[in-house]
């Protein structure tokens, strides 16, 4: 799997949540898994794709981070 990590600041989490599905509807494309950790100031989306071109083009679109293969433990570029 390939895992893709957003940070938001801000407590109003509809407004990215709904960009995100409407991305995701957009390119036909659906996470292996949705994860969200509330943290000091914020939320982290963490995505996982099942190529690596979805997490590369999701992580481009909202300017987040391809942070690892889970599968073989490589860092994304």
């Amino acid at each position: 799997m390939y895992v893709v990590e957003i940070p938001y600041k801000g407590d109003d989490l509809a407004e990215p949540m709904g960009q995100i599905r409407v991305w995701l509807d957009n390119e036909r494309v659906e996470p292996s898994v949705f994860r969200l950790s509330l943290v000091a100031g914020g939320t982290i989306f963490r995505l996982e794709f099942k190529t690596v071109r979805e997490a590369e083009m999701f992580a481009r679109a909202f300017g987040g981070e391809l942070i690892a293969d889970e599968a073989s433990g490589a860092v994304g570029a």
